[in-house]
């Protein structure tokens, strides 16, 4: 990190190992999640969960859900920051999502007042989970290139709708239950079989790219759209994504690392945030290109 000037943060949407966090040098944000009625502060950069125990407990059928941070919360959070330095990049989870965007937005404006010679800038990431996480790596390779200030702002907004992050739900129910998709579509979905690939749109909101027969041809189209959409580079860093199905996150990551231009593929868990709204198994697929 050098001589920077600035903190990067970001928040517990993006699914990135503690070890990896730690590595980047930067602040997480914690979010809610409630379960079978305990509201759970979760910073992944604090605490590891036991990720086939939170799966196994949301596929029995334990009440699961989310709730957004108020803007209280980030005024706490950025005046501790503000002891390490004055400016700070908060990378945000998709407004199209959640109301976290705007809330981190009325807590820099409260903070910024308060102390006026610091500068808290908020990026919508219109990502969600590794999409954001991937996006928090390539923004902190840019800041350890020496990159200033208003130079990794303007970065971070210039390559966010290049992160190209699309997954596969196993069990639609879970969707369902949190209101992202309707009921009965999710019941007919399961008695067909049907397993929609879903990413986010221009505006961050949760889209239906395709909907495919069998989670086993799901991950294959995944797989294909590294080839469709992919920058035409000599190499490319991805990531790979799984919610308590790891044989299907190694399926993708085989098909994946069979194709000449990848330099680099880690496979990361689903943390209880997202999980509580994809339910088990879900399997995700990051990397940098062109958008649908």
């Amino acid at each position: 990190m050098g001589n920077c000037d600035y903190l990067i943060v970001s928040d517990a949407t993006v699914d990135l190992d503690k070890s990896i966090l730690e590595g980047l040098n930067v602040k997480i944000i914690p979010m809610f999640f409630i379960m079978d009625g305990k509201e759970i502060f979760y910073n992944p950069m604090e605490e590891e969960i036991d990720h086939e125990e939170f799966y196994r407990k949301v596929n029995a059928g334990v009440k699961v859900s989310t709730s957004q941070n108020p803007p209280t919360v980030f005024v706490d959070q950025y005046r501790e920051f503000i002891k390490e330095s004055k400016k700070i990049l908060y990378i945000c989870f998709s407004s199209g999502l959640s109301g976290n965007y705007n809330s981190a937005l009325m807590g820099a404006k409260e903070l910024m007042e308060e102390y006026p010679d610091t500068d808290i800038r908020v990026v919508d990431s219109l990502c969600a989970s590794l999409g954001e996480g991937f996006l928090l790596q390539e923004v902190c390779r840019k800041r350890d290139e020496g990159a200033g200030f208003d130079e990794i702002t303007e970065y971070t907004e210039q390559i966010k709708r290049q992160i190209c992050h699309w997954f596969v739900v196993g069990n639609l129910d879970q969707l369902a239950r949190g209101g992202r998709i309707n009921p009965a579509t999710a019941k007919l979905g399961s008695i067909l079989n049907i397993h929609p690939i879903l990413t986010t749109d221009a505006e961050g909101k949760l889209k239906v790219s395709e909907k495919v027969h069998g989670m086993k041809k799901a991950i294959k189209r995944l797989a294909e759209r590294f080839d469709k959409y992919a920058f035409n580079k000599a190499v490319h860093r991805i990531i790979v994504a799984h919610a308590g199905c790891p044989e299907l996150a190694e399926e993708l990551k085989k098909l994946m690392l069979a194709k000449e231009k990848i330099k680099e593929c880690i496979t990361q868990k689903i943390g209880p945030v997202i999980g509580s709204h994809t339910g088990s198994p879900m399997c995700a697929l990051v990397f940098m290109g062109e958008q649908e």
